[in-house]
């Protein structure tokens, strides 16, 4: 059987490129039990559609398996019709959260056979097999396909992986390290390197998931527990990238690296232990060092012993300074949680990467003031992003109850960056959102002497824009107007303020 796997170009152009773990992971797997296949990096190689279009035309396979994040959608499904217009017996298989997180919708408007359901290795070893041995795919758990009645089925829920020690390590003789390496220098935060040394940035997953389900926001293992390395398996694994590739700075490449002290701690009492010298930096949450139950000694001299054991920065999410909306967004967060943490880690010398989301039904110019109050007060200059619902998601459910997402195949065609106002759910008109966002952004600039142009401010503009029109004519899912919106609030009997939705939100166990 002749397989492909892509890897697709999320970002055209862009400068900065990090090795994807994800795909690496299953090809990984799907290579450790024997089989061959030949692979496709569009993504780091910046190949054009053209030229992608012609390798398809020109190489002939049994099944092509890509995937992507759901912004990547319209694109996809391009590619999806292009491997069925030119190589029509070719089983497509697609994952992520581009399919995964709407299998129907995806199946229904694209050219994909089978679609896989979260954690990938397993589902896609077996769904080859099945393939192979000209079984029934329905046997295979964790996936999503139309069936000869031209019937959606979803097979049964596949049980994650409980070790993740179980998995291999990626193996990047699949990839063009050194291409990776010289692109990947913004993940590299604040490495100090001596003169003349290059970062050589490696990602390393060393968990799965988050202890929290935020309205916002959706990951592949969202109906899955969280789970992490043991702190052994990961170091042997960095280990392997500084003697084979000569990595000097690992990314922590998780949703949520570190869900508790205790697991921070053994992390980083293993590192120190380890012997081992590399730079590093992880996603936590803003009530890992910044929550008062915690002895606040303690949180402390835990940050210096991030330090020690070569912590360079911090990722993690503010998201508003507004406590309603924190709570709409069900981030189980205070902002002076933020407050604190940025103050310990600066005590510590350790840089803050924090994120904010703008945007929310309830935001308003005072709200967006609070957020940005909080930023000055830490003296943090964060990306900032516009709320953009996302399939699986809260906030996405709610726009469609509210009548906001009618057409989900056309909305999720129009949606571009975080950093693009795609979809505006406020009171406010998409002028008075920029505007009040662009002067608390301007007045930070300003404040912190950091240089910003106004055109980067909120680095609009993103990669993939596309016109407000469609082939049909206006986009109806260009962003909503104040007079529209209103329009739709008076229609239906939810009351923005009351619209927190009661999602199961119990923290996954450890």
């Amino acid at each position: 059987m002749k397989i492909l796997f892509v890897n697709p170009c999320l970002r055209p152009d862009s400068q900065h490129k990090v090795l994807p773990v994800g795909i690496a992971m299953v090809m990984t797997y799907v290579g450790k039990h024997g089989y061959l296949f030949d692979f496709l990096d569009i993504d780091i190689n910046d190949f054009s559609d053209e030229y992608v279009e012609n390798y398809i035309i020109s190489n002939e396979y049994d099944a092509i398996l890509f995937g992507s994040i759901v912004t990547h959608y319209k694109w996809m499904k391009w590619f999806t019709h292009i491997i069925r217009k030119h190589q029509p017996a070719a089983k497509i298989i697609v994952g992520n959260s581009v399919a995964g997180s709407i299998p129907e919708v995806f199946l229904a408007h694209s050219k994909a056979d089978i679609v896989v359901i979260g954690e990938g290795e397993i589902t896609t070893l077996e769904i080859l097999k099945a393939l192979e041995a000209k079984n029934p795919i329905s046997d295979v758990l964790g996936i999503a396909y139309i069936d000869e009645n031209g019937e959606l089925v979803k097979t049964g829920v596949r049980k994650a992986l409980k070790k993740l020690d179980d998995l291999p390590f990626a193996n990047w003789d699949y990839f063009d390290v050194d291409a990776y390496f010289k692109k990947s220098h913004m993940a590299a935060i604040s490495g100090d390197f001596e003169d003349g040394v290059e970062p050589r940035t490696m990602p390393v997953s060393t968990a799965r998931g988050c202890v929290f389900k935020c309205t916002f926001c959706h990951y592949v293992f969202w109906d899955d527990p969280y789970r992490y390395r043991s702190p052994e398996n990961v170091l042997k694994e960095i280990e392997q990238h500084i003697d084979k590739l000569g990595a000097n700075y690992i990314n922590f490449w998780d949703d949520l690296s570190f869900g508790s002290l205790p697991q921070a701690e053994r992390m980083v009492d293993a590192i120190i232990s380890s012997g081992l010298k590399f730079k590093w930096s992880a996603a936590v949450r803003v009530d890992l060092f910044g929550n008062p139950k915690h002895d606040y000694e303690h949180r402390l001299a835990l940050a210096h012993k991030f330090k020690k054991a070569g912590c360079m920065g911090l990722g993690f999410s503010l998201e508003s300074g507004n406590q309603e909306i924190l709570n709409m967004m069900e981030k189980r967060i205070k902002p002076e949680y933020f407050s604190e943490q940025v103050d310990i880690l600066k005590k510590a010398g350790i840089i803050s990467n924090v994120s904010v989301v703008f945007g929310y039904p309830i935001e308003t110019p005072e709200s967006i003031n609070e957020t940005f109050e909080m930023c000055l007060n830490a003296k943090i200059y964060p990306s900032m992003g516009f709320l953009l619902p996302l399939p699986y998601t809260g906030m996405y459910q709610y726009a469609k109850e509210k009548g906001l997402i009618v057409d989900e195949d056309a909305y999720l065609d129009s949606i571009t960056e975080r950093q693009d106002l795609c979809f505006n759910m406020t009171q406010m008109s998409d002028e008075e959102v920029q505007s009040h966002i662009s002067e608390g952004a301007r007045q930070l600039n300003e404040m912190l002497e950091l240089g910003l142009t106004d055109g980067t401010l909120i680095k609009t503009g993103g990669y993939r824009n596309q016109s407000k029109k469609t082939a049909q004519g206006v986009n109806p899912y260009a962003p909503v107007d104040s007079e529209d919106l209103q329009r739709i609030e008076n229609d239906v009997s939810l009351n923005y303020n009351q619209a927190i939705f009661q999602m199961d939100s119990t923290p996954n166990d450890q």
